[in-house]
């Protein structure tokens, strides 16, 4: 009986131990999974090193968000306007109902409504492009300062943090190239009035803009009695659509009696140039171009303008300065 007892109490811990042969092998896996781990969270912690290194050369250089603030300028200065798109009629097919002869069967109460809702829309959209921007860059700022210091250490402390602050930036700059863009006007209501037994063509309003226009400052002068005045419509290279019209205005500056101040001019332009006659020597000019307004435009706050100075009479004749006269570098 107390052999057996003895063997009842020993038997559990012989069956504890293990062979020198076996115990490594059966240990090894459990040492190697620390190792295995850190291994790919090092790998993890450089791929997020690279993809921040490939965003900063790229999407998010600066010279990306050199264009950025260059676009946002643009989109400042460009003129909205409605356009009329038929929804009832196949798409390149062609009817004689013109655009701007549908624009008029538009109720003028409902065509006015819209006209304000798309202004306060371009307003905001502005804003928020504004916005996106200015986030833009402090999100780029910071993530630039976390590379100038970026290191594998860095990086295994850090690095889920750098990925997200990564993934929020380029979120905000695929929001500011989906805004660039404007988009359609909802109407709740239908645009074009019951026409009895004609078809109520289909319609609905999208924004449209077209680009800013710009004096051309190396071409435009002005002689004793004369200005000439260039101007362009921005990236367009093929010149301006010939349907279209600009307005120029002048007005003498710093007039010194009441005639004087009553020297201002308005000329309507269908070409990209003009002459102004009839002006004083040696005075300043300010000249300003826009489009005309038109029924459709919906917001246009840029205006370009230029100053230049006319020769003085004494001046006019002598080796033909009286052809040149630049604008001020004001």
């Amino acid at each position: 009986m107390s052999m057996s007892g003895t063997e009842a109490t020993t038997a559990p811990c012989q069956s504890t131990r293990t062979s020198p042969g076996t115990s490594s092998d059966s240990l090894e896996p459990h040492r190697a999974e620390p190792e295995v781990g850190h291994a790919e969270r090092v790998q993890a912690c450089m791929e997020v090193g690279f993809l921040l290194q490939r965003a900063l050369s790229s999407d998010l250089a600066p010279s990306a968000m050199h264009s950025n603030r260059v676009r946002l300028e643009t989109l400042r200065r460009c003129s909205y306007y409605l356009e009329v798109i038929r929804m009832d009629l196949p798409l390149g097919e062609h009817n004689y109902m013109t655009n701007s002869t549908v624009l008029h069967l538009i109720d003028p109460w409902k065509l006015q409504r819209m006209k304000k809702l798309a202004n306060s829309q371009v307003k905001i959209q502005l804003c928020l492009l504004e916005e996106l921007h200015e986030q833009l860059l402090k999100e780029q700022q910071g993530l630039d300062t976390a590379l100038e210091c970026c290191d594998l250490p860095m990086l295994m402390v850090e690095g889920e943090s750098i990925r997200q602050r990564l993934t929020a930036a380029l979120q905000t700059k695929a929001d500011f190239d989906a805004m660039v863009l404007p988009g359609r006007l909802h109407s709740k209501h239908q645009l074009i009035s019951d026409m009895g037994r004609a078809k109520v063509p289909q319609v609905r309003l999208a924004l449209v803009l077209k680009m800013p226009v710009h004096f051309d400052k190396a071409h435009s002068f002005a002689t004793a009695n004369a200005a000439t005045l260039y101007w362009h419509v921005a990236g367009s290279e093929a010149g301006p659509d010939p349907l279209e019209q600009f307005e120029l205005r002048y007005k003498l500056l710093q007039p010194t009696c009441a005639a004087e101040g009553s020297e201002v001019g308005v000329l309507t332009c269908a070409a990209c140039s003009a002459q102004v006659e009839g002006l004083r020597p040696d005075r300043c000019y300010e000249f300003s171009i826009k489009r005309v307004d038109s029924c459709c435009l919906v917001y246009g706050a840029w205006i370009d303008c230029i100053i230049l100075r006319t020769v003085s009479a004494s001046c006019a004749g002598s080796n033909g300065y009286d052809k040149r006269r630049r604008m001020f570098q004001w």
